[in-house]
C-alpha cells in the first residue's frame, strides 16, 4: 500500500529558499533540533546571511542542510557527507573505508531520515510486521543505531519503498520552537506531490564494500510561483514581515498580525481534530497514513482559503485549492469504512485480528471499501473457509461469543469500528465495566443514538489522547469515495456539518480548550466566532440563531446563562463547581468563630526578631505594620474561612511566622497545604513542618487521578486530621483545586481554611481565578448588601515595610504599579530614577536593542552584581550556587536567577540557557542528553514534573517537586546526577541520558534561565529580568510576578532606546487575570475573542471610549467628567524642571496651554501613602503646581467612602479654569 511521508525541517527566516537566514543569530528556534545546536555558528553564518548556498563553500553550509533549511531552494547546491564512523579512532572497522561523498542537489529537493525505524530498540517491533527483515550484528562500540550495511539497506528498503514518485505527498513541518507560536508541537510548513525520490545513495570507498546514507533525496512539486504548482507553502514569513502594529480591517472589526498568524497557523492541535496523528511527524521523517493526510489536506485548504481571503499575500491561490481538491479525491481512493476492523476485533479477544485482514486483503477476499464484518460473520459461522492459518481454530469459539451479544452491542462494536481507534480505546468503550471505571455511565443504546457522546465523555489517559470530534466525523460522514456502499446506517449517519449532535460534541470541545486557557464560560457570540474558525474537514458556519434554536439539545450537556449582561455556555462540571464554591466559600467567611487569645503583637515580634528583620519602634511606618498585621491575625483566625493577601513586601511571611507560633493553633493542629513543590518546599520551611502539595495531600485521600493527572472529586471518606488549613499560593489555585480539596474536608471537621496569597501574580495555568475572585468579590462588599457578614474575612497587608538602606525599595515600587492597585502617591518618581542607575537602591535598569547587545548586558550584570573576575569565570559563579568540589550548599541554588517571559526566541530560556552555559561549562564530554539540553557537571537545572525518585547514597525516595531548582554534582555513566534545593541530605538524584529518544519533554532542563511562570512561588537573592517588546505573553500579572521575585536586587535587562514604554504595560488592559471568563460570584464574560470582560473590582471600565482606570474612584471621577464633556487625560506623562518624570491621575490643559492636574488621594489615613503624598507635593509646588491654582486634589473617608458631591465640587473649580 502507498504511503505519504513527513519530512521535518528546521525554521528559516526566508522561506526555505536555498539562502542563509537573513538574521542567523536571532534564528535561534533552528537549535532546539540537536544537530544544528551542536554545529551551529552565529559568526559564519552572519558572515554569509541571505547568501545562495550554491554561492558557499559547502563546509560553510548551515547545519540545517541536515534538517531540511533549504527545501524550496530554486538553485541546485552541493552538500558533502561524512560518515560518522569513518574516523574509528584506533577501531578496526568497516566504516574506515568511507570516504567524504558530495552530491548535487537539485531544485526543489532535501532529504528524508527515518530515524525510529534505525533505531536498534525498534528493530523487534518492525520485525513483528516484518519477519524477512535481518537480524543485526553488535557494534564493537556502543551505539543505538544499526550497524551492518545489510541491516539498514533493508530497513530503509522496507521505509522508502511505498514512497510512490508522483503519488505520494511529503508533509513539511516544523517541530516545536517557531515564531507563529510558542506553544506548537508540530507546524506544517508546506505540502507537495513527491515528483522524484532517489535509489539508496551510497558512500564513495577506498575498499570493495560500501554503506548507505541513511538520507533519501525527495524532490517535490512545491513551487509558489507557478500556478501549475503541485502543492502548497503558508506564507508565514510574510506575515511575519508585516509591522508589530499592523491592522487588518473585516467586517467583524480590526484584526491584529497575531490574530492573522492565528488563523493561518496548520498545527496539528486545533481544537476537536485529532492529537494522535502527531506521532506521524516525529524522528526526522515517518510515513503518513491516509487518514491523516486527509486531515491535514482539509486544514491545509482551510488555511489557502483563509489567506486568499485576507488578500495581503499574492500567490496562486484559486489554483492552489484545486489542486487540493484533487488529491483529496485521491487520498480517499484508498480509504475504507472500517479502519479499526482488526482493533476491534482484537479488543472482542480475537488477537488475529491484523493477520486476518491482512490475509483477506491480499487473498483479494476483501476489497478496501468493503465491510469486513460480512468477511467475520462467514468465517465463524462456517460460510467460508481459511484452512492452514495459525488462527483457522479460532473462529469457532468465537460463534457461540457472537450469537449471544445482543444486536446493539454488535452494532457498538461495528460502529466503533468506523473510527480510528485503539484496541484499549475500543475496549474502553465497547466493555460497559471499563466504560464505568472511567466514569461514564451511558448506555449502548445511548450511544448508538449519538455516538459524538464519545467525543464529548472521553478524557483520554497516559497512552492516548482524548477522542475528538473529528475521530467520529470521519467514522459517520457519508462518503461513498471513502466508503462504498458502506455508508452508517442511521441514527449515527451524519447528513450536515450541523447536525446537532454534532455542534453540541464540538461546543464542548471549545469550552474544555477554554477551561485550560482560564475560562470556565464562554459567551454565545465567542462561540459562534470559533465555531466559524475551526479548521476540521467538514468546515462549520453556523447560522444566526443556530444554537438558540437548539438549545433544549444543546443544554442535555452544556448549561445555558442568559441574563441582561451576557448570553454564555459552560460545561456542566464549571457551572456546579463554580456554584460549590460561591456556597462554601461565602457560607464559611460570613461564620465567625470565637477569637483567640494570642499576643499576637508579641508573635510577631518574636519572627521578626528571629528571621533579623528590621524593626524600629520610633518609625510609624514600622508600627503601622505591626498594627496592620494584628489586626490580620485576628481576621483570619476569628472566621471559618478568611484570606490573607497582599502586594509582595507587605509582610504576609512574617504573619504567618505568627500563625506558627500559635500554640492554641499548633494544638488544634495546622495542615499546611500549596499547589506546587516549590511552594511546598518553602511553606514547610517557614513553618518548620511538613507541607504538602495538593497533589500529595489529594493522593493520600485516594482523590488524585495520576494516569489523567487530575483530581477526583469523589471519595469514600473525608479527611479528619488537623483542624486547621493554611494553603499559600492561592494565586495559582484553578477551580477545579479549591473544589477537589473542599470536597476532600470533613467541614465539620475542620475549624479554620487560611487562604494565602497576592491576587496580583499570575493567574493560575487552568481553569478560573478562584482566588482573585474571591479576594475582589469580598473587597467589593457594601454595608448594605446581604453578604456584608463576610467582609472582615479578608485581611489585606497595605504597608509595605520592606525597605533597602532605610528608603522605599525601588522595586517594589515599580512592582507596585503593575498590582492592579492604584500605587502610592509618590510611586511614579521610580520612573525618573529608570534611567539613573547611581539613583536606585535595589533596582537597575539596562537597555539593548538587538541579541549582541542582550548577550553584552547579561555578561555585564553578571559580572558587576555577582562580582565574577570576567565572563569565563566559572570558580566564583560556581562558589555563588554554592559549589565547592564535590560539596554542593543546596541552600545557595537559588542565589540568582535570570528570568525570560518565554522559552524560543533568542531572548527566551533555550537560547539563553546555551550562552551561560558556553561560557561557563567548557566541558561536557561526558555531558548527559536530556530533553532538548546536554546537561553536565555544575549545570544548574529545574525540574519539570512532580515525581517521587530514589536518593543516592540509600535508597530513601524523596518528593522532587516540578520547579526546583538543582545543581549537577556529576555525571557519570550517562546518568546526571542532581542535588537539589530544599533538601538539605548530602544526597543526589540520578537522571538518564536520553540517548536518541526523541521526545517532546524531559524531567529536567537547564536553569540559568527560567521563565518568570515557572518562577511562581519563588524567590532569589539576585534576579535578571529580561523584558522584550514583542511576545503576546506578557501581561500586567507576568511584569508583577518577575519584579516581585528578588530579595535584594532587581536588574531589568528591556529592549528598546528607553525603558519608560514598560509604563505601558501597567494599564488595566494589559492584565490577564482579568481578560478570564468566569462566574464564581459575579459574572465576567467577554463579548467576543477581541474583547476585554468587565467585572468590577478587577476591570475599572468607564464612560469614556477605551478608557480603563485603576480604581473605583477613578470610575466615578472620569464619568463626571465625561457627563460634563471636559477633555482630560489620564496618567499623562508629566516632565519636572530638573527633567524628572511623574504621572498625575488627571491632567487638563487650559486656554493659554497650561496645564492643570487633579490627584485622587485613596488612602491618606495609612502612614506611608501620606509620607508620599507629601513628596508628591512637594515635587508639584517645585514645578509650579500649587494646591487649589492649578493642583487639585480629592479624597476618601478612612474606611473608603467617597463623597461626590466633594468630588462635583473639585470639577466645578477645575471647570471655571478651562
Amino acid at each position: 500500500m502507498n504511503k505519504h511521508l513527513s519530512i521535518r525541517i528546521a525554521w528559516h527566516d526566508n522561506k526555505w529558499n536555498g539562502t542563509v537566514c537573513n538574521h542567523p543569530a536571532q534564528n535561534t528556534y533552528c537549535k532546539h533540533l540537536p544537530r544544528i545546536l551542536s554545529e551551529k555558528n552565529d559568526t559564519v553564518e552572519e558572515q554569509n546571511a541571505g547568501k545562495l548556498w550554491n554561492e558557499i563553500q559547502d563546509t560553510f553550509l548551515p547545519p540545517c542542510k541536515a534538517e531540511g533549511g533549504a527545501f524550496m531552494n530554486t538553485m541546485a547546491y552541493k552538500r558533502t557527507f561524512n560518515h560518522p564512523y569513518s574516523r574509528p579512532n584506533g577501531k578496526e572497522i568497516p566504516h574506515s573505508a568511507l570516504k567524504p561523498t558530495t552530491f548535487t542537489i537539485p531544485p526543489f529537493s532535501s532529504f528524508a531520515v527515518p530515524f525510529w525505524w534505525m533505531l536498534k530498540n525498534n528493530q523487534k517491533e518492525l520485525r513483528e510486521s516484518y519477519p524477512d527483515l535481518p537480524y543485526d550484528e553488535n557494534p564493537p562500540f556502543t551505539s543505538s543505531w544499526l550497524y551492518t550495511a545489510k541491516a539498514q539497506n533493508a530497513v530503509l528498503q522496507k521505509f522508502f519503498d511505498p514512497i510512490k514518485e508522483n503519488h505520494s505527498l511529503a508533509i513539511y513541518y516544523v517541530k516545536g520552537a517557531n515564531p507563529i507560536d510558542e506553544d506548537l508541537r508540530r507546524l506544517i510548513a508546506g505540502i507537495g506531490v513527491i515528483k522524484k525520490k532517489s535509489s539508496t545513495l551510497e558512500y564513495e570507498t577506498k575498499e570493495n564494500h560500501t554503506f548507505p546514507l541513511w538520507d533519501r533525496l525527495i524532490t517535490h512539486g512545491i513551487n509558489p510561483n507557478e500556478p501549475q504548482s503541485e502543492g502548497v507553502l503558508i506564507p508565514y514569513q510574510e506575515y511575519l514581515d508585516l509591522p508589530d502594529d499592523y491592522l487588518h480591517k473585516t467586517k467583524e472589526g480590526n484584526k491584529t498580525k497575531q490574530d492573522l498568524l492565528d488563523e493561518i497557523k496548520l498545527t496539528l492541535q486545533d481544537t476537536g481534530s485529532r492529537q494522535e496523528i502527531i506521532e506521524e511527524f516525529a524522528y526526522g521523517s515517518a510515513w503518513v497514513n491516509d487518514s491523516t493526510m486527509l486531515i491535514v489536506l482539509s486544514k491545509l485548504r482551510a488555511t489557502v482559503e483563509r489567506i486568499r481571503e485576507h488578500g495581503i499575500v499574492k500567490g496562486h491561490w484559486t489554483e492552489n485549492l484545486i489542486w487540493i481538491d484533487k488529491q483529496i479525491g485521491k487520498v480517499k481512493e484508498n480509504m475504507g469504512p472500517f479502519p479499526s476492523f482488526a482493533n476491534a476485533l482484537i479488543a472482542l479477544g480475537f488477537q488475529y485480528a491484523h493477520s486476518l485482514e491482512s490475509d483477506l486483503r491480499n487473498e483479494n477476499k476483501l476489497d478496501v471499501k468493503d465491510n469486513p464484518w460480512d468477511n467475520w460473520e462467514d468465517l465463524i459461522f462456517g460460510n467460508t473457509t481459511f484452512f492452514g492459518k495459525p488462527y483457522s481454530k479460532e473462529f469457532v469459539h468465537f460463534k457461540d461469543i457472537w450469537a449471544t451479544e445482543t444486536q446493539d452491542r454488535l452494532n457498538l462494536l461495528q460502529l466503533l469500528s468506523r473510527f480510528e481507534l485503539s484496541e484499549k480505546q475500543i475496549k474502553n468503550w465497547f466493555d460497559p465495566i471499563l466504560r464505568n471505571r472511567m466514569g461514564i455511565t451511558v448506555t449502548d443504546k445511548e450511544i448508538l443514538e449519538n455516538p459524538y457522546i464519545i467525543a464529548e465523555e472521553d478524557l483520554g489517559d497516559a497512552d492516548h489522547y482524548p477522542i475528538a470530534v473529528e475521530t467520529i466525523d470521519n467514522g459517520l460522514f457519508e462518503d461513498f469515495s471513502i466508503q462504498g456502499e458502506n455508508s452508517p446506517p442511521k441514527p449515527q449517519l451524519v447528513e450536515s456539518p450541523l447536525d446537532n449532535r454534532r455542534i453540541r460534541a464540538l461546543i464542548s470541545s471549545i469550552l474544555k480548550v477554554a477551561a485550560t486557557n482560564g475560562d470556565t464560560l464562554v459567551s454565545v457570540s465567542e462561540i459562534t466566532e470559533r465555531l466559524n474558525l475551526l479548521n476540521l474537514q467538514r468546515t462549520t458556519v453556523i447560522p444566526t440563531n443556530y444554537i438558540k434554536s437548539s438549545l433544549d439539545f444543546i443544554k442535555l450537556k452544556i448549561e445555558h446563562f442568559n441574563t441582561e449582561e451576557i448570553e454564555a455556555l459552560q460545561l456542566k462540571i464549571y457551572a456546579e463547581i463554580e456554584s460549590y464554591l460561591r456556597k462554601i466559600l461565602l457560607a464559611r467567611s460570613k461564620r465567625q468563630l470565637d477569637p483567640l487569645t494570642e499576643d499576637w503583637g508579641n508573635l510577631i515580634k518574636k519572627v521578626i526578631q528571629k528571621s533579623e528583620i528590621d524593626f524600629n519602634p520610633n518609625d510609624n511606618r514600622h508600627l503601622a505594620a505591626l498594627e496592620d498585621q494584628v489586626t490580620a491575625l485576628e481576621q483570619v483566625t476569628s472566621r471559618k474561612l478568611s484570606v490573607l493577601h497582599g502586594p509582595a513586601g507587605t509582610g504576609k511571611t512574617t504573619v504567618l511566622g505568627a500563625l506558627f507560633g500559635s500554640k492554641e493553633l499548633m494544638k488544634e493542629g495546622i495542615l499546611l497545604l500549596a499547589p506546587t513543590g516549590k511552594a511546598r518546599v518553602k511553606l514547610g520551611k517557614m513553618a518548620n513542618a511538613e507541607a504538602l502539595t495538593i497533589a500529595q495531600f489529594l493522593t493520600k485521600q485516594n482523590r488524585f487521578d495520576w494516569e489523567r493527572m487530575k483530581i477526583k472529586f469523589t471519595g469514600s471518606e473525608k479527611y479528619k486530621g488537623e483542624q486547621n488549613v493554611i494553603i499559600d499560593e492561592c494565586s495559582m489555585l484553578t477551580e477545579e483545586d479549591l473544589y477537589g480539596l473542599l470536597q476532600a474536608f470533613d467541614l465539620a471537621h475542620i475549624k479554620r481554611i487560611i487562604l494565602v496569597g497576592d491576587p496580583y501574580q499570575l493567574p493560575p495555568i487552568g481553569a478560573g481565578r478562584p482566588f482573585a475572585d474571591l479576594c475582589n468579590y469580598i473587597e467589593s462588599i457594601e454595608s448594605s448588601d446581604e453578604d456584608k457578614d463576610a467582609k472582615q474575612s479578608l485581611a489585606r497587608l497595605k504597608e509595605v515595610v520592606r525597605t533597602v538602606q532605610g528608603e522605599n525599595s525601588d522595586c517594589l515600587t515599580l512592582a507596585s504599579w503593575y498590582s492592579g492597585l492604584k500605587p502610592s502617591k509618590n510611586a511614579d518618581s521610580v520612573f525618573s530614577k529608570l534611567g539613573d542607575n547611581d539613583s536606585m537602591n535595589d533596582l537597575r535598569v539596562e537597555n539593548w536593542q538587538n541579541e549582541k547587545e542582550l548577550y553584552n548586558k547579561i555578561n555585564q550584570t553578571l559580572v558587576e552584581v555577582l562580582g565574577l573576575k570576567d565572563e569565563n569565570d566559572s570558580v566564583t559563579l560556581n562558589n555563588f550556587l554554592g559549589i565547592n568540589g564535590d560539596k554542593i550548599d543546596t541552600s545557595k541554588i537559588e542565589a540568582f536567577q535570570i528570568l525570560t517571559p518565554v522559552k524560543s526566541p533568542f531572548w527566551g530560556t533555550f537560547n539563553l540557557n546555551q550562552i551561560i552555559q558556553s561560557q561557563f561549562r567548557k566541558d561536557l564530554k561526558s555531558a548527559a542528553k536530556i530533553g532538548d539540553y546536554k546537561i553536565g557537571q555544575y549545570d544548574k537545572v529545574i525540574q519539570t514534573k512532580n515525581e517521587r525518585k530514589d536518593a543516592n547514597p540509600g535508597n530513601q525516595k524523596h518528593q522532587i517537586s516540578n520547579g526546583q531548582l538543582g545543581v549537577v554534582k556529576d555525571t557519570n555513566k550517562g546518568y546526571a546526577n542532581v542535588a537539589f534545593a530544599g533538601i538539605e541530605e548530602a544526597v543526589t538524584f540520578g537522571y538518564r541520558s536520553q540517548g536518541q529518544t526523541e521526545t517532546d519533554e524531559s524531567n529536567i532542563e537547564l536553569a540559568y534561565t527560567i521563565t518568570v511562570h515557572k518562577s511562581q512561588g519563588s524567590d532569589f537573592e539576585y534576579v535578571f529580568l529580561v523584558i522584550p517588546k514583542t511576545g503576546r505573553i506578557i501581561s500586567r500579572e507576568l511584569i508583577y510576578t518577575a519584579l516581585t521575585r528578588a530579595k535584594r536586587k532587581l536588574i531589568l535587562l528591556i529592549e528598546g532606546d528607553s525603558p519608560h514604554w514598560i509604563i505601558n504595560l501597567s494599564k488595566p488592559q494589559h492584565s490577564e487575570t482579568s481578560k478570564r471568563n468566569t462566574h464564581m460570584f459575579r459574572p465576567s464574560v467577554r463579548e467576543s475573542k477581541l474583547h476585554i470582560p468587565y467585572v468590577e473590582g478587577l476591570i475599572h471600565k468607564t464612560k469614556k471610549e477605551g478608557l480603563l482606570v485603576r480604581s473605583k474612584s477613578e470610575v466615578i471621577i472620569s464619568n463626571e467628567l465625561e457627563y460634563r464633556e471636559l477633555l482630560f487625560e489620564y496618567e499623562r506623562e508629566l516632565i519636572g524642571k530638573k527633567g524628572q518624570k511623574r504621572i498625575p491621575d488627571f491632567t487638563f490643559i487650559d486656554a493659554a496651554g497650561d496645564i492643570i492636574i487633579l490627584e485622587h488621594l485613596g488612602m491618606l489615613s495609612v502612614p506611608s501613602y501620606k509620607a508620599d503624598w507629601e513628596k508628591k507635593k512637594q515635587f508639584y509646588e517645585d514645578n509650579g503646581y500649587h494646591l487649589n491654582e492649578n493642583l487639585f486634589i480629592t479624597t476618601e473617608s478612612e474606611k473608603g467612602g467617597i463623597d461626590s458631591k466633594e468630588i462635583e465640587r473639585v470639577i466645578d473649580k477645575i471647570q471655571n479654569l478651562l
